[in-house]
Order: structure tokens, then sequence, then C-alpha cells
């Protein structure tokens, strides 16, 4: 595990390695996945299974209301 890696688990609990086995194990029968992520330039990239982007949008705006839920705790 490099720098980085040891400066995210140290940071966050878990490094993106972990975080990505973790998940796997998680969405292993998903049916739809999403990943969003920023590479160190600031560039965000974006994947996700669904053949449609209509999916992938509503499965955005869940994601972002289940985060504004978290903050409000």
């Amino acid at each position: 595990m490099d720098f980085k890696e040891l400066k995210r688990k140290k940071e966050r609990g878990v490094s993106n390695e972990e975080f990505m086995d973790q998940s796997k194990e998680f969405f292993v029968d998903a049916d739809t996945i999403i990943i969003v992520g920023i590479n160190p330039d600031g560039i965000i990239s974006t994947f996700y299974t669904q053949a449609t982007s209509l999916t992938a949008i509503g499965m955005m705006e869940v994601a972002k209301s289940q985060l504004i839920s978290e903050m409000e705790v």
C-alpha cells in the first residue's frame, strides 16, 4: 500500500482498495451500480451498469437525498 492509500485509510478508516473490495461483496447481486469518483486532477468520472441514463439519474437523486438525511442527524 502506498503513502496516499495509507493516508486515506487513516483519515477515513479504509483505503480506496478496501472500500472497493467491501462494496464488491455488497453489490455482487445488484441490478444497477453507479460509481462516482474524483481523480487527483479534480476530474469527476461516473460509471454505471444500467442501460439507461434515466435510471442512473434517479439513483443519484436517491443517493443525494440519503446523504442529506445523514447530514441532518
